[in-house]
């Protein structure tokens, strides 16, 4: 795992951990570690300063999170349901479609985010 994982606090390491398989919000970060909201989002600050994990946010505004490793999570597109709003990882971007993608703006570009709309199966399904 990243070396960034090194000398977290004991909250901190389990979202963290939790984090590096799949991207939740800080609501199913409370149910699945079981602690107050109060310190979920305390340790969410904390690791988002530490760029430790990243924020993606669906159109309601409700931020997901997931680690922030190039090594382990590389950039990757996301895809958002419009009917139950949850944010999903898609498979990540080769290398040349984040260099062709960077080659649109003239600035020095240090993040590219790309978030995919439309009905998730298990919406379609319902």
């Amino acid at each position: 795992m990243c070396e960034k994982l090194k000398n977290l606090k004991n909250n901190e390491l389990k979202i963290a951990q939790l984090l590096s398989k799949k991207i939740l919000s800080a609501k199913e970060l409370q149910k699945i570690i079981n602690v107050d909201k109060a310190t979920i989002y305390r340790n969410i600050k904390s690791l988002l300063e530490k760029e430790i994990i990243r924020e993606i946010k669906n159109s309601k505004g409700v931020g997901f999170y997931e680690i922030n490793c190039k090594t382990h999570n590389p950039i990757h597109p996301h895809f958002e349901c419009v009917v139950c709003k949850k944010i999903y990882c898609l498979k990540e971007l080769k290398s040349e479609d984040a260099i062709t993608l960077a080659n649109y703006s003239p600035f020095e570009i240090k993040e590219i985010e790309i978030k995919f709309k439309g009905i998730c199966d298990e919406c379609k399904n319902k």
